[in-house]
């Protein structure tokens, strides 16, 4: 690929380990962010302002525009409505319009598998269920993805939309359950969740994501508009719980039973359209993870002492 990739949102947590996958393969990264860390020469971008957009990226040819950069989760702004919609929106939107007048030939959009909403927990979930979205962030991101697909279809643009779960690993900033519970142990605290005894989850490592992420640039062709990224089908609550006590030891997690008002009930996700297409798969099964991302908080981030278990 001669061609340079635009990575946004460069300096974020899904957004570096995908700079840091395509580097691999070969590929040269332009990265942008909002506020970029310094040193690392990513470049300072507001994709609201498409002005600094076309700046940026002026005296480059581009062969794909990877777009993770946004307000990344339902829990965020959650009183500013308009700011989550406007910020994902316009800048999806101001990106399309930079591909499609600079012939950039694939367009990777990291939506959420929160665009899914509610579904019957008994019943798999396909890239082909309708899209009800239960939070503001969702529906920013099903606008998203129908913009992508629009775009493509009116111009021809080579786009996909990857339906990310919730992601967990070394780097992540915000709110993340399994990060809480893996420091509980290792701390030898006590902790508990106020909800979600038997709700399923579904997670992905981060490495996973950057690995669909880059999956999608280099796909020869595309036969859907969108793919669902997740490790497995789902677990419940209780048992991530007992999971992570196995590898990690510690005081017993409490996990309340109580509705969860900020996740979805969703059954398990049907993964095998990004395996065919994308030849994707995750790599990183759950215990794997969780006992990764022990090791990395203790060795590389808090130097608390070692106490892990192996699981088979």
């Amino acid at each position: 690929m001669d061609r340079a990739i635009l990575v946004t949102g460069a300096s974020g947590f899904v957004g570096s380990r995908t700079v840091e996958a395509l580097v691999r393969v070969g590929c040269e990264v332009v990265c942008v962010d909002l506020v970029p860390e310094p040193n690392t020469g990513v470049l300072a971008c507001d994709l609201c302002d498409a002005g600094r957009l076309w700046s940026v990226g002026a005296s480059r040819d581009f062969a794909a525009i990877v777009h993770c950069g946004a307000i990344s989760g339902p829990s965020l702004y959650r009183d500013e409505p308009d700011r989550v919609a406007w910020t994902n929106i316009a800048s999806t939107i101001n990106l399309l319009e930079f591909a499609r007048k600079r012939s950039v030939p694939r367009f990777v959009f990291a939506s959420s598998a929160s665009v899914y909403g509610p579904t019957r927990v008994d019943l798999p979930v396909s890239e082909e269920c309708a899209l009800h979205p239960s939070s503001i962030y969702a529906a920013s991101k099903v606008a998203g993805e129908a913009l992508v697909e629009a775009y493509c279809r009116q111009y021809g643009i080579s786009g996909v939309s990857l339906r990310i779960a919730a992601v967990y690993g070394p780097g992540r900033r915000t709110a993340c359950v399994i990060r809480d519970m893996i420091l509980a142990g290792l701390r030898e605290e006590p902790f508990s969740l106020p909800c979600g005894r038997d709700q399923r989850y579904h997670y992905v490592h981060v490495d996973d994501v950057a690995a669909a992420l880059s999956a999608a640039v280099h796909a020869p062709s595309l036969g859907a508009v969108a793919y669902t990224v997740a490790a497995d089908q789902g677990i419940v609550s209780r048992a991530l719980a007992d999971l992570v006590r196995e590898i990690v030891p510690g005081p017993p997690i409490a996990v309340a039973g109580t509705e969860d008002p900020l996740s979805d009930r969703q059954g398990p996700y049907e993964l095998d359209a990004a395996a065919r297409d994308l030849g994707w798969r995750p790599a990183i099964d759950l215990a794997s993870g969780i006992r990764s991302y022990a090791e990395w908080l203790t060795s590389e981030n808090l130097k608390i002492p070692l106490q892990i278990n192996s699981v088979a």
